[in-house]
């Protein structure tokens, strides 16, 4: 059994999932794939581990947890290997999910989440938000108050000496490879500056991941399909959380 969450939280997470769908049966496969590795690695860092949330599990912090998340957004209908304990001397809670793309298209996601020790301006760096997905609304319901600030990009090797065919091939690459827009999107644009500025001085990518301040909670996600992982890409996916967890926390609140 799938786990669920009250229906606060359905209100909003998961809101474009069938409640009979899953995955294909080869996506399935490869998603347990990826659970039982997040299974290794709890019991290698010692981190509580549940395969499936059941009715009995859901109940007390967990409870709590999820359904705090769906009604900020996050998808916390269909849960499973859960995730929890102290991560970089923070309490980190980490899940698997299913979510879907507006045409229908159902992936799983690994979330790791924290509270934050003071609830400061919403902060979201997500593609759905840089175009006009019809996902974003579910994902993001306080969307409409948010404003984006677009960061510098990073500077770029200068280029080799090339000939007439080498140049135009590197122009047709770089057109084809556009970069990940580096854009936050907020409801404090002055605070959101501060938070990717102390990021950068701490040396922190802000769009290795995806992620979302809000609500007094930090959301780090990504696709996690397959078991390809090993556990140091999943230690570094870990390490992210808290990190920056620790520059939005130290940014004044404007």
């Amino acid at each position: 059994m799938v786990g669920q969450v009250g229906h606060g939280g359905i209100d909003w997470a998961g809101a474009v999932l069938d409640p009979e769908s899953g995955l294909e049966p080869a996506a399935e496969r490869e998603a347990r794939a990826a659970l039982a590795g997040w299974q290794q690695f709890a019991r290698k860092y010692r981190l509580a581990f549940r395969a499936e949330l059941h009715s009995e599990d859901l109940d007390g912090e967990t409870a709590e947890v999820l359904d705090s998340l769906g009604r900020l957004g996050f998808p916390v209908a269909r849960v499973r290997g859960w995730t929890q304990g102290a991560w970089s001397d923070r309490s980190c809670f980490g899940f698997s999910a299913l979510d879907a793309t507006a045409a229908g298209s159902i992936y799983q996601l690994r979330c790791n989440a924290v509270r934050l020790r003071r609830t400061g301006p919403d902060v979201v760096q997500h593609r759905l938000l840089d175009g006009d997905s019809s996902m974003a609304a579910t994902w993001h319901p306080n969307r409409e108050r948010y404003k984006t600030i677009a960061l510098p990009d990073l500077p770029r090797p200068q280029p080799r000496q090339r000939g007439r065919l080498g140049r135009f091939t590197a122009d047709a690459l770089d057109r084809f490879f556009r970069p990940v827009p580096r854009q936050l999107h907020t409801d404090d644009p002055v605070y959101a500056a501060a938070v990717a500025a102390a990021a950068e001085r701490d040396g922190l990518d802000l769009f290795r991941w995806t992620w979302a301040a809000k609500g007094g909670w930090l959301v780090v996600w990504k696709s996690d399909g397959t078991g390809g992982d090993n556990h140091q890409q999943r230690a570094r996916f870990m390490d992210f959380l808290p990190a920056l967890a620790d520059c939005v926390e130290r940014t004044g609140i404007a």
